[in-house]
Parts: structure tokens; C-alpha cells; sequence
């Protein structure tokens, strides 16, 4: 007799404090707590009664942000939300949100900004936007998100809009960071047009696998085509990247040689770049903004929306609790990167020119420019951080090395990026007072459910894999830690 309803009643809670809680630990603890077993079919189902029950009916839900939207711009003064609907019918189209404390704190923030799309698991699907920069930390930002029915020109146009309504008053330059998808480069184009954008080197190199065999000596080709990708792409000099250019053109397919002469060199090559990035090649930080969300992917879209506020608003609390710890000049990270700089050419002979040129000899001997801040490694200008040579520069001519560093990798902007809160939004007499609430005006978008259990998973590209499972123990493959057997 033990249904699905009575495993929704008794899991509701569970299901309140973890959203990620599976059909199999469900069957376990059944069984651990009440010594029952029940079928996978009615964990399942109960699970998804428990989420019905804590997080309220989809259709409902895209209604409920009228009042959302009205309560962001009540509660977190100077935030940024938009809902817009087709006209004439009130049908949901996309949703925009970037908070008051995430845009004031984002000035102080390195100025770059990663830019991605992840897929929707609820019922009525549709895209997620985001948009998230970089701490002084190295660590993710988010800024702004989205919620569309689908990823569209038209879409990312609108939501690169309402971005630079946040960008422009700032007053400087933001370099953004994507993967190839053409209707996003048309946009960006559209909307931001001079500004500086660089393609995610790691997507670049999964559209390059794909245009060779992966087994037999195809793979050795492949391989080869890679490495001389790679030297295209981190080449400092133009000297580097024609010579390795050359090459992979004789060594590549006909699709390589067609895929490299339609991408431009200005978006991905460290010679040819036009603008800072800083040091990134990749648009790792959106990936790791879409992972940091993924909880919620499969929820309404208020709950879903609402999840993302909540645990935000967490993190940036942590984080400014973490800083008020600090006594370094600048941030955990770059302070051990500055100094592992200043051990590495601890040995190295300077030798000075003037009071700003110096020469250092390494492996090979360099000009440093300390008034340019420049090196002639390129390293130092690629980052905009001292390299080992510019330390080793600095330190002999006795200067602070914190005076060549930028203000983005301070302690004090970390601070500063922070010290704005992203308050709550309580839902107490939610609804009471909205006529347009009250009436249901705000109508779920118009979907076909397709054939089948509905996918959770994202379909990997040709030629993408997932790294091998590794145990921390044995240092084995094919296992972890937890299940680990080997005699030790």
C-alpha cells in the first residue's frame, strides 16, 4: 500500500531541503528508516508530487512573476528586471534579472564577462541566458540572467540590451567571452559594436576534433592538428602564429583548412587579439555559473529563478565574511601567484638600462619596460600581471611589486565588489494587491511534449568526453574513494 502519495507526504521535506535528492537514495532510505521497499516507479512519481506540492504548479507559475518583478525592484533597490509577454494574448517570452548588489559590485570586478545558454528540464523547456564576470579571486560573478523560450538572435539581442543598460553607465570597456553560436555573434555585433570579443578557445577546439577521424592514424593527425591549433591560438607574436599557421594548413583536412579560413584570428589569437582578456582563453566561468545552477534546471520558473536569488545572495555573503579575513594586499590567489613569480627568478641576473628598462637573463635574456609595463616574453601584457621577469625586474630595483599590479587583484576591490547585498524577497501576502496577479493574465508558453521520458542530460558534441572517474586513494581509474577496495 505504499503509493506514491504517501511517499510524497513523507518525503516533502527532504524534498524542501534538497532539490537534487534521487529515486534510488529515496529507496534506500525507505528502506533504512521504515524497513519497506517500494518500487522505483513510486519514488520516482512521489518525488515528483514532493516538488509539485513544495514548489506550487508550472502554469501558475510564469503568472507569479508579475509579482516577482515588482518585489526585486521593491527589495533590492537599483536592480534591473523585465518581463516581457506577446502582445495581445499575454503568452510568457522571456524574463530579465540582474540584481541592485551584482551591479554595483560588478565595477569593481575584472572587466570581462562570460556569456552562455544551458538548456531548461521543466516542462514548458526553453533557455536560461546568463552572464557572469570574473572576481579578483579568480572566481565567477554572476551578473545578470535570463529566462527565454528558446536561444534566438532575437533573444540574445534583447538580452545584451538590458545588458548594456547596465555596462554603458559604468563607463569602461568589458571584454566578452562566448562560444560560435551565429546568432549570438550577430547580436553581439548588433549591440555592442567595437567592443572586444573573444571566442572560447576550449568549443574551438571540439569544432577542430570533429573535422578529423578519431581512430587509426587519423588520430595521430588529429592530435598534431590540435597541438598547431593550440600554438596558433596562445602564440604571442605574429612571427609564432604565421609560422604555426602555415603548418597546420599543410598538415590539416580540407574542412580544417575551410573552419580556420572562416575564423577571424582577431577573436581567438593572443597575437592579434584587440582588447585584455586577461589572461583567459576559455569560457569556463559560464560553464561553471550553468553547473553552480543546475539544481534548479528542472523547476518552475519562479522557484528556479527564486533558487538562483537565494543562493547568491549566500555566496556573496560568504564571500564578504571570507574577505574580512584578509590581510594580504591582494587576494589569496594572486598573492601566492606573485610570489611563486618572485621565487622562479630569485636566481636571474638584472641588469639595468635606464631608470624604467631593464634587461633580465634567463634561459634567454628579456627587455622589461616598467612605465609601459611591458616585457618581451609578451607575457606580462597578455595577463596584465607581472611575469617572473618584471618581478625579478622590480625586486632588483628595489620597487613594490604590489605598485605594478592592477587594482582588479586587490584585496580592497574584492571587498568593494561585495560590501553591496543582494537582500531577500519574503513571499508573505504574495499576490495581494496585483489585479494583473489576481487575473492570470501571464500565460505559460506554447510547448509539444516530445515521445519518451523527457532528457536530462545534455548530448555531448562529436568528439567531446567526459575525464575519467579517478580515486584519491589508488590513484586508480574506473572508480572513486568512496568505493574504493584496494589493499592498502
Amino acid at each position: 500500500m505504499m503509493r506514491s502519495r504517501v511517499v510524497s507526504s513523507l518525503i516533502v521535506d527532504r524534498i524542501r531541503a534538497k532539490l537534487e535528492l534521487k529515486p534510488v537514495e529515496i529507496i534506500h532510505e525507505f528502506k533504512d528508516y521504515y524497513g519497506i521497499d517500494i518500487s522505483y516507479y513510486h519514488a520516482w512519481f512521489g518525488k515528483e508530487l514532493a516538488k509539485l506540492n513544495v514548489h506550487g504548479d508550472e502554469s501558475k507559475s510564469f503568472n507569479e512573476l508579475v509579482w516577482y518583478a515588482d518585489a526585486v525592484k521593491e527589495t533590492n533597490p537599483g536592480s534591473l528586471c523585465t518581463l516581457e509577454c506577446e502582445a495581445g494574448i499575454n503568452r510568457f517570452r522571456r524574463f530579465f534579472v540582474s540584481f541592485g548588489g551584482c551591479i554595483a559590485g560588478f565595477q569593481y570586478c575584472i572587466p570581462l564577462l562570460f556569456i552562455d545558454a544551458t538548456f531548461l528540464k521543466s516542462k514548458y523547456k526553453g533557455q536560461l541566458l546568463c552572464a557572469s564576470g570574473k572576481n579578483e579571486n579568480q572566481g565567477f560573478y554572476p551578473l545578470a540572467f535570463g529566462v527565454v523560450d528558446s536561444e534566438t538572435e532575437e533573444n540574445w539581442t534583447w538580452f545584451l540590451q538590458h545588458l548594456a543598460s547596465i555596462l554603458l553607465p559604468m563607463g569602461r570597456v568589458v571584454t566578452f567571452f562566448s562560444d560560435c553560436n551565429q546568432g549570438l555573434l550577430n547580436a553581439m555585433g548588433f549591440v555592442f559594436p567595437g567592443w572586444p570579443h573573444s571566442y572560447c578557445y576550449y568549443h574551438l577546439k571540439q569544432n577542430l576534433i570533429s573535422k578529423h577521424p578519431k581512430s587509426g592514424y587519423g588520430k595521430l593527425l588529429q592530435d598534431r592538428v590540435i597541438n598547431l591549433f593550440s600554438r596558433c591560438a596562445y602564440a604571442v607574436t605574429e612571427e609564432e602564429f604565421t609560422v604555426a599557421m602555415e603548418e597546420l594548413v599543410i598538415v590539416g583536412s580540407s574542412k580544417v583548412k575551410t573552419f580556420i579560413s572562416n575564423l577571424s584570428r582577431d577573436h581567438y589569437a593572443n597575437a592579434y587579439f584587440k582588447g585584455m582578456r586577461y589572461g583567459e582563453m576559455a569560457n569556463s566561468l559560464a560553464e561553471s555559473f550553468n553547473n553552480w545552477v543546475g539544481v534548479f534546471r528542472d523547476l518552475p520558473v519562479l522557484p528556479l529563478i527564486e533558487g538562483i536569488r537565494q543562493k547568491l545572495m549566500v555566496l556573496n555573503s560568504q564571500r564578504r565574511i571570507e574577505a574580512d579575513k584578509w590581510t594580504t594586499i591582494l587576494c589569496p590567489e594572486m598573492e601566492t601567484r606573485l610570489w611563486e613569480n618572485a621565487e622562479a627568478g630569485r636566481t636571474w641576473v638584472v641588469r639595468c638600462s635606464s631608470f624604467i628598462v631593464f634587461e633580465v637573463f634567463a634561459d634567454y635574456s628579456v627587455m622589461i619596460d616598467l612605465e609601459q609595463r611591458t616585457c618581451s616574453c609578451c607575457l606580462w601584457q597578455i595577463d596584465s600581471f607581472p611575469c617572473t621577469h618584471a618581478v625579478a625586474a622590480i625586486l632588483a630595483k628595489k620597487d613594490s611589486v604590489y605598485d605594478y599590479v592592477e587594482c582588479y587583484y586587490r584585496t580592497d576591490f574584492f571587498r568593494k565588489a561585495y560590501e553591496s547585498p543582494i537582500f531577500p524577497i519574503p513571499d508573505i501576502g504574495k499576490g495581494v494587491g496585483s489585479n494583473s496577479f489576481a487575473a492570470g493574465v501571464v500565460l505559460p508558453p506554447i510547448t509539444k511534449r516530445p515521445a519518451g521520458r523527457p532528457p536530462t542530460k545534455r548530448i555531448k558534441a562529436f568528439g567531446e568526453f567526459k575525464r575519467p572517474l579517478k580515486c584519491s586513494r589508488c590513484s586508480v581509474t574506473g572508480h572513486n574513494r568512496k568505493t574504493c577496495k584496494a589493499v592498502m
